[in-house]
């Protein structure tokens, strides 16, 4: 342990019939995978810029580390003068688990964090292409004066959940990933007489309107002069487009150009 504090992240990796994002469902497994590599490689460009906090990366099943490390990898392959990228793999572990429900995995990791002993922690979802640093960031300073703090998703879930050291009566009532994981999680904290600071809404890819959502954000970002957010994201996605261009099928994947 480095730092104080400390992003895990949480990936929900299984593809095919077991694929737990129900919008993915409609690729076959190649196309699957590299969109969410893409999300992921994202994910990480905003995580990077994080100063003074340790990175983990929680990946279902074992044999899918790799592929975390590689993403990891190819970041600072793709931009080697940017430190943040460079430095990245040091200060990343990769958490192989076996696959088992978002509340348990949520619960696993939250444990780990805090029996290393770190004081903030972060446990995040991995598809967040669009998510700003500075959220992320705000989460982080948020820990010094609220021990726990929740981010909603529009439909209902959590995409982050902050946990400080001095609350560990929460692990176990909190997770991530779910379309429901904010209302059992809140549920859970009433219960049990905890409070919790709310941050600000955003999304976890799960269903389509994630996706329309996600390229609207590209869009708005590109127009306001913004060229690095979900980069890899947006190539992916004109791929994708331009195969179905030539299918002559341009259904089920939104167009992620600004012109």
């Amino acid at each position: 342990m480095s730092a104080r504090n400390v992003i895990l992240i949480q990936l929900r990796n299984p593809v095919g019939k077991e694929e737990p994002v129900p919008v993915l469902r409609v690729f076959d497994d190649v196309h699957m995978l590299r969109l969410k590599r893409a999300f992921f490689e994202d994910t990480l460009c905003q995580v990077a810029q994080i100063d003074h906090t340790d990175v983990k990366v929680a990946v279902a099943p074992p044999t899918r580390a790799v592929w975390a490390r590689d993403a990891i990898a190819h970041l600072a392959e793709r931009f080697p003068d940017q430190r943040g990228y460079q430095t990245l793999a040091a200060r990343t572990e990769i958490i192989a688990q076996p696959v088992a429900p978002i509340e348990e995995r949520s619960t696993a990791n939250l444990q780990h964090c805090l029996s290393n002993g770190y004081r903030h922690v972060i446990l995040m979802a991995g598809y967040l292409p669009t998510i700003r640093a500075e959220l992320i960031a705000d989460a982080v300073h948020h820990l010094s004066r609220h021990p726990l703090i929740l981010g909603p998703t529009i439909e209902g879930g959590c995409y982050l959940i902050g946990v400080r050291s001095d609350c560990p009566e929460a692990v176990g009532l909190v997770s991530i990933g779910s379309d429901v994981s904010y209302s059992q999680s809140t549920a859970s904290l009433t219960e049990a007489g905890l409070s919790w600071q709310e941050i600000d809404l955003s999304y976890d890819v799960s269903h389509q309107e994630d996706l329309e959502f996600i390229v609207r954000e590209i869009n708005h970002c590109r127009f306001t002069g913004d060229e690095d957010t979900a980069r890899c994201t947006e190539a992916v996605l004109a791929d994708f487009m331009r195969e179905r261009r030539r299918a002559g099928d341009g259904q089920g994947v939104p167009d992620s150009s600004t012109n």
